[in-house]
Formats: structure tokens, C-alpha cells, sequence
């Protein structure tokens, strides 16, 4: 039976199902601290398998740069920036300004993307020059 004392462990496990997020199905109920441990694991596993498959696209995304693959680099970025990825915001920026000068070429960019990318970036600066995570 569920009672009022389940309530915050529910609220967590709806949210985390919400947010696609799947509980491993064990034998047996561990208690609140069980679960919420079950929680913090699930989370911290997607966050991780997350990070991999940002880095991999980034990454992805130089190797076709460096190929002089402009256009689906930049493309690439613009997927990865719209998902606040720092460093790959400045490059689709550059992209942008600099393209009919050095790729001959424009990329275009709307002003919300912009003005998106701009926010990223300055955000990453006082990051990092306030040493705060």
C-alpha cells in the first residue's frame, strides 16, 4: 500500500520516467534509500552515456570540418549549439560571420540562434573566470 510517506520517492520516480528515464526492475523493494540510490544511479548513468554521445558528435562534426566539409560541419554544430555546446555555439558563430570570407560560402543563422549562442558562450566565460561548476 502506498501511503504519504511514499510521496516523495513517487514524485521522483514519475519525474524520472517522465524525463525517459527507465528503473532497473529488481526482486525485491529496497527501501526508500534503495530507491532513491537506484534513482541517483539511473540519472548519473544517462548523464554520462549523454556526455559520450556529445563528445562523439562533436568530434564527428571536426573530423568534417577538418575534411574541409563545410556545410555538414556546420550543420553538425548548429545541432550541438542549439543544445548549449559551448565551444561548438562559437565555432557555428564564426561559421557564420566569417563564411563568404574563408569558406566561400554563407551559413546562416537566425537572430534567436544567435543571439542563443552569444548567451552560451558569455555564460561559459563567467564560468569559468568565477571558477563556479
Amino acid at each position: 500500500m502506498i501511503t504519504l510517506q511514499h510521496a516523495p520517492i513517487l514524485a521522483v520516480l514519475v519525474g524520472a520516467l517522465v524525463l525517459g528515464m527507465h528503473p532497473p526492475v529488481q526482486a525485491q523493494s529496497t527501501g526508500s534509500d534503495g530507491a532513491l540510490a537506484q534513482i541517483e544511479a539511473m540519472m548519473t548513468a544517462r548523464a554520462s552515456a549523454t556526455d559520450t554521445a556529445t563528445a562523439q558528435a562533436f568530434d564527428t562534426a571536426l573530423q568534417d570540418y577538418e575534411r574541409c566539409h563545410w556545410l555538414l560541419a556546420f550543420e553538425q554544430l548548429v545541432r550541438l549549439a542549439d543544445r548549449d555546446h559551448e565551444h561548438a555555439a562559437r565555432m557555428a558563430m564564426q561559421m557564420h560571420r566569417y563564411g563568404p570570407g574563408l569558406y566561400g560560402q554563407a551559413f546562416a543563422l537566425s537572430p534567436g540562434q544567435v543571439e542563443r549562442y552569444a548567451r552560451v558562450q558569455w555564460q561559459a566565460q563567467v564560468t569559468q573566470a568565477t571558477g563556479a561548476r
